[in-house]
């Protein structure tokens, strides 16, 4: 018979309950998304059927077109549903359905018809707020002051002025000056990028700065005069600059052994995303050879714990940089990274506009801007998509490693 001592049933006991709470954290965090997610799907259903009920009573025949093209997109027939898509277009755009120009606008560009896209999102911003005079849709203005604003609502936040970066290249070539507006986290990584724009915050000084314009242009008259193919959109792609020195400074810190670094971002707050549960993670995070750097927002220590099975020294979290304070920090961090790997969030918007080598996990919801076809996206060149496509997370994360594994093997 083995007698064991106390330390022995002590670690035991502790090991016991270790395993116990990690269980019990990981099952709370299921049941907390299960619930949100519920009450998510619901308000979209309630949302959803109350605007085809009304679309309905106003016009059946388009409500009924409407509803053979949303069973194309549920069935992912993406061959049937762009047709359907242009044509419905065509009859929301001169029946001004303001709700209908919206959700297919955003699904053209997803099926890769950009410049139909544009047209039913610039069509949709006269039916709400009408024309105004000044605008700019592609009119020459070479001895004039343009005014570019990337955050006209709240809506239009970080990610937006970052998806839409490259096209203030191009509008600087076009302007005697250019006066771009950004939020203000923003402003250091527009400046460096664009460094003859004057660039300014969004807030107090923004009435002055249109006084100071003859003309402006927001978000959807850039895409409908710079984005409206996707070569066009690639070839002028201009990659956002970060602070060198800062870049430098991360760079040496975290990689002291000679590792390569990986960026890995995994969660969010919106509870409508698809993504993979927090233990698909464990077979990338493994992986001795590499260094990953958490870019994940948020309180994230519980989450470290169960994505690397109770070894939360796999990941390097630097509680020194924060992106919901400082944006031009947390853009030297990704820019440090020899790779990033990340669900769909501002984080994968930024690593694509740095240019930087990144896979990108997107799950099957059809509201995001990310191509429905293909593994590309003509607005971030280096990154590679992984879509879910009804696949088990776990045959997706491997598709992700395999990716990534191709990435750090041509560094």
């Amino acid at each position: 018979m083995v007698v064991r001592d106390a330390g022995s049933r002590w670690t035991g006991c502790a090991n016991r309950r270790w395993s116990w709470l990690m269980e019990a954290s990981q099952l709370l965090r299921q049941v907390r998304r299960v619930v949100a997610l519920a009450g998510y799907n619901y308000k979209v259903w309630f949302r959803r059927h109350r605007r085809q009920l009304f679309l309905r009573w106003r016009d059946g025949d388009i409500a009924d077109q409407m509803a053979d093209y949303r069973r194309s997109i549920e069935a992912r027939d993406w061959s049937a549903a762009l047709p359907k898509a242009l044509a419905l277009g065509s009859i929301a755009k001169s029946r001004r359905e303001v709700h209908l120009l919206d959700e297919l606008s955003k699904a053209l560009m997803r099926m890769g018809a950009y410049g139909p896209a544009a047209e039913l999102k610039i069509a949709r911003r006269y039916i709400v707020e009408g024309r105004v005079d000044g605008e700019w849709l592609g009119q020459d203005i070479s001895g004039q002051v343009l005014l570019v604003d990337l955050m006209e609502t709240e809506k239009q936040g970080l990610a937006t002025a970052i998806h839409h970066a490259s096209s203030v290249g191009r509008a600087l070539t076009r302007a005697a000056r250019l006066i771009v507006l950004v939020e203000h986290r923003l402003v250091p990584l527009f400046q460096r990028t664009f460094p003859t724009a004057d660039v300014r915050a969004v807030g107090p000084g923004t009435k002055a700065a249109y006084g100071e314009a003859q003309l402006f242009a927001g978000v959807q008259h850039l895409t409908a005069v710079f984005e409206t193919d996707e070569t066009t959109i690639r070839e002028h792609f201009v990659p956002l600059k970060p602070d060198p020195a800062r870049v430098a400074e991360l760079r040496a810190r975290y990689r002291k052994d000679g590792r390569p670094l990986v960026g890995v971002a995994w969660g969010s707050s919106n509870p409508g995303k698809d993504l993979p549960p927090l233990t698909a993670w464990r077979g990338l995070i493994s992986r001795p050879d590499l260094r990953f750097v958490s870019l994940q927002y948020g309180r994230i220590e519980p989450d470290l714990k169960i994505l690397t099975d109770g070894d939360p020294a796999r990941i390097l979290h630097d509680v020194l940089v924060d992106q919901l304070v400082d944006m031009d920090l947390f853009a030297a961090q990704v820019a440090a990274m020899d790779a990033v790997v990340t669900i769909s969030n501002t984080g994968a918007h930024l690593a694509g506009a740095l240019g930087i080598p990144s896979v990108f996990i997107i799950g099957d919801g059809f509201k995001r801007s990310w191509p429905v076809e293909g593994d590309r996206t003509p607005y971030y060149p280096s990154a590679v998509l992984v879509s879910k496509r009804e696949r088990p997370w776990a045959e997706v994360m491997e598709d992700a490693q395999n990716h990534m594994g191709s990435v750090i093997s041509a560094i």
